[in-house]
């Protein structure tokens, strides 16, 4: 998203829908929005940092749990789009919080994340069935075009993982090293990125000087759980996101 994508929220009436004025004649404002992009108390810093750098931010609250932050501005000073742009240049994206804009998106959160898991535990199973008749396998139980064949088929079943499940690690790592931050996300990327390369390296040269070792099943089966640990913690920040949406809508306005 860029500056345009958020130009909409300038508008008196649509900010109102996620903030309330402080004071009269509603020079100062107070919002909140939901940050994606957040997995970790350093990226809740990251996230009042960008937003502190406004000019006219008076103040930024952000909790890494919720992934909600609190922003106190002035109107006169700036705009919902522009701070909303600060956090996507940091690598984040800001959506009202309100219940018209979040209920679909983190709907379509959860389907996403749930593709990611699926892919990768089935494409885990697949490499774990390939990579087991190595582990009990002696010395002469299998021929050399054998273990190359089953090699292969495991490369290839961890594309997936890596260009589709794996895809959210690279995307933040990328954003960390972009704006010069550290996340867990850098190094659970780069150990991913690492594990590939030595693995692909002992697949299309299992005679190099990378050696003759593979681990497509470690890596596999590392970013199901991760998926699944990530899974689990959106599955119970919606439960919490929705019980705060009931109960916002039951205080007096």
């Amino acid at each position: 998203m860029n500056n345009t994508a958020y130009i909409g929220l300038d508008d008196t009436e649509e900010w109102a829908k996620f903030s309330h004025a402080l004071n009269q004649p509603q020079q100062v404002w107070e919002s909140h929005v939901v940050v994606d992009g957040m997995h970790c108390a350093a990226c809740a810093y990251n996230v009042e940092k960008a937003l502190s750098s406004v000019q006219g931010v008076m103040s930024a609250e952000v909790n890494a749990t919720s992934k909600r932050a609190r922003i106190t501005w002035s109107a006169d000073l700036t705009k919902p789009s522009e701070w909303m742009d600060a956090l996507t240049r940091a690598g984040y994206a800001a959506l009202p919080a309100s219940e018209i804009f979040n209920v679909d998106e983190r709907r379509k959160q959860q389907r996403l994340m749930l593709w990611r898991l699926v892919v990768a535990g089935f494409c885990m199973m697949q490499v774990m069935m390939y990579a087991y008749p190595a582990y009990i396998a002696d010395a002469n139980d299998m021929t050399a075009d054998v273990k190359n064949l089953l090699r292969w088929a495991s490369w290839v079943l961890t594309l997936p993982v890596m260009f589709f499940s794996a895809s959210p690690f690279f995307t933040n790592a990328l954003n960390d090293l972009k704006n010069r931050q550290i996340s867990m996300d850098l190094p659970v990327a780069l150990g991913i990125v690492i594990t590939f390369v030595v693995s692909s390296a002992g697949t299309f040269q299992p005679n190099g000087w990378w050696g003759t070792e593979v681990y497509f099943d470690s890596l596999t089966m590392f970013v199901f759980f991760l998926l699944t640990g990530r899974w689990l913690e959106l599955r119970m920040r919606d439960r919490t996101a929705g019980a705060l949406d009931v109960l916002m809508r039951r205080l007096p306005s």
